[in-house]
């Protein structure tokens, strides 16, 4: 969204709110930072990305229905005491990432973890009167201890978060936002502030006498709060959210198949204000979940189940399993089938249409999203022509039983949300193929095909804004000695459906389907010794979606609106930038 700068992610064709995004299994990236979640977690605190499509485990909680993103932090390692990141692009944007790891004690360690980006440009690439990119600025640091002694393993983190927004018209940011223009008329500003604190804590006992059982104690808080101006309107809204769980486990038999079992509690309560309406809901949800692990020489089958009570929508019950069967020692089978449901905040995961003219009106009680997801996939691994290969299949179908519908469609000038009345689906195949073309070089050719569709005002059409086909071309490059490392990437999106926008004014009409488009992204890094620089480009095709906005020259008009996003906002980026990593020296014997 080039009037916010928000990004999303998309799995299964379907917004990245319907996924379960954690960070180390605890629920983290949720409610008022939903959209802008991922942008506040720094690439360079992440040690791994763990992915999982369809539905999640039982014991990770109700809200995955089209897979899990589960991010591991980097852990206090002293033997890297010191780790330094510095970037800068050609749009302006600066970047610097320090973290500090130190011995805290014969049993514990500390890691420090700094960032702030900088950006104050005043880019209209478009020639709109609208940057395209609005100035940012943010800090975010976070504390993590970590305590093994014996049996027991505690890990305690701390995070805060101060994240700046600025966009709009491009003259009304020479002085104050949505301040008077030169004429003395009003500017449309866009001003977005998020304030948000993080406390996490996780301890792990293994039995004294039993290795084989453990018990796991994991608590979260969180305090966020937002406050949004877009034009004349205002949103704020406050998360003070608390989560626990306990999670025993055990080993069965033989120790081929495990048992988990525990139990959850969620709390979350929301204050929202949007112009002169204001929302309100205190949220409890106690939970209890079992899961079973069944593991035989080529198969394995993981049933779970969850029974949740909210206090706003009564008991859901969210069955799960997940089977995987070996068809040879290079061929795997994988199937889930499974329920998930979560509860709905739309108006901050549908700030994008905020920046506009549209009038927001809800119909009815909004109530709980539900849906059911089934697939799986085929991985086979193969040689030929003297190469290795691995080509992948997977087909996933999502379909909701109740869901909270943000219609665009009604009128170019409303925004309507209620629930659905009518089938709503996601279907979506993947196939993938890999080939080590040598021991430097890889390449991939992935292609993916969505079918997603909602009911909208009883009528069936294709869910806006996600291309049918979508493809990648991927080549990879390492040198022998890790020396050199190069990889370029082509992203392929196909036309996909725009909000019908066919009662306005001619001139001021979007076409009914976006075009095809494509972009490239590079990057080359050298290390030398304890350095690495790198350097890179972004949509380096220079794809640019030159019309963004609907009425720019009358922003406070009935027709403005600056949310019918479809493709890049942005020309071609490049950047550059250094690592540097200080390991402790190796003792010498004398």
């Amino acid at each position: 969204d080039a009037i916010s700068g928000t990004k999303a992610i998309r799995m299964l064709g379907l917004d990245g709110k319907y996924a379960q995004l954690s960070v180390e299994n605890l629920p983290f990236i949720r409610g008022l930072s939903a959209v802008y979640g991922l942008t506040l977690i720094p690439g360079t605190w992440i040690n791994a990305i763990n992915v999982s499509k369809g539905v999640g485990t039982a014991v990770n909680g109700p809200n995955a229905m089209t897979g899990q993103v589960d991010l591991c932090l980097l852990p206090p390692d002293p033997e890297v005491p010191l780790f330094v990141n510095l970037y800068g692009n050609s749009f302006g944007r600066a970047e610097a990432n320090v973290h500090v790891s130190n011995p805290a004690g014969k049993h514990a360690d500390n890691l420090l973890l700094v960032h702030g980006n900088w950006f104050q440009n005043e880019m209209d690439q478009n020639n709109d009167g609208f940057l395209d990119m609005p100035r940012s600025r943010r800090v975010n640091v976070m504390d993590r201890w970590l305590y093994r002694k014996g049996d027991h393993t505690a890990q305690v983190g701390m995070r805060y978060v101060y994240d700046e927004r600025r966009g709009g018209q491009t003259e009304g940011l020479l002085s104050d936002i949505g301040g008077p223009g030169p004429g003395g008329a009003p500017l449309y500003g866009v001003d977005i502030t998020n304030e948000l604190v993080d406390v996490i804590a996780k301890n792990g006992f293994l039995f004294p006498n039993d290795p084989s059982r453990s018990i796991g104690i994991t608590m979260a808080l969180r305090y966020h709060d937002v406050d949004a101006l877009f034009g004349e309107r205002n949103y704020t809204g406050t998360q003070r959210s608390a989560y626990g769980s306990v999670i025993y486990q055990m080993l069965l038999g033989t120790g081929s198949d495990q048992l988990k079992a525990g139990l959850s509690f969620q709390y979350d309560d929301y204050e929202e204000a949007f112009l002169d309406s204001s929302f309100a809901r205190h949220e409890a949800m106690p939970g209890l979940f079992a899961e079973h692990t069944l593991k035989r020489d080529k198969f394995t089958l993981v049933s779970g189940l969850r029974v949740d009570r909210n206090s706003w929508f009564g008991t859901a019950v969210s069955p799960r399993v997940h089977g995987r069967y070996e068809l040879g020692p290079l061929t795997v089978l994988r199937a889930s089938v499974g329920h998930g449901f979560r509860t709905a905040l739309p108006l901050v995961e549908n700030a994008a249409a905020l920046a506009s003219s549209r009038r927001v009106t809800m119909e009815g009680e909004l109530g709980m999203e539900r849906a059911w997801n089934v697939g799986g996939g085929v991985l086979h691994k193969f040689k030929w022509l003297d190469r290795k290969w691995a080509v992948g299949v997977d087909a996933y179908r999502t379909v909701f039983i109740a869901q909270v519908v943000a219609d665009r469609d009604r009128s170019p000038q409303e925004l309507v949300f209620y629930m659905l009345d009518g089938p709503s689906y996601a279907n979506s195949v993947l196939a993938d193929v890999q080939v080590e073309l040598s021991r430097i070089f890889d390449l991939k050719f992935s292609y993916r095909f969505y079918d997603v569709a909602t009911t909208y005002d009883e009528v069936l059409r294709e869910r806006p804004f996600t291309p049918r086909h979508r493809g990648l071309i991927d080549l990879a490059y390492a040198s022998r000695d890790d020396v050199w490392r190069f990889d370029v990437a082509l992203n392929l999106f196909g036309d996909a459906r725009i909000p019908d926008t066919g009662t306005n004014p001619e001139d001021l009409r979007f076409p009914e389907r976006s075009p095809g488009y494509a972009t490239l992204h590079a990057q080359l890094t050298r290390t030398v010794g304890a350095w690495e620089f790198y350097l890179g480009g972004e949509n380096l095709t220079g794809t640019l979606q030159t019309r963004q906005i609907i009425a720019p020259d009358d922003p406070f008009g009935p027709y403005f609106d600056a949310s019918l996003i479809w493709g890049p906002t942005n020309r071609a980026m490049v950047y550059g930038g250094l690592r540097f990593t200080l390991n402790k020296p190796t003792p010498t014997t004398p």
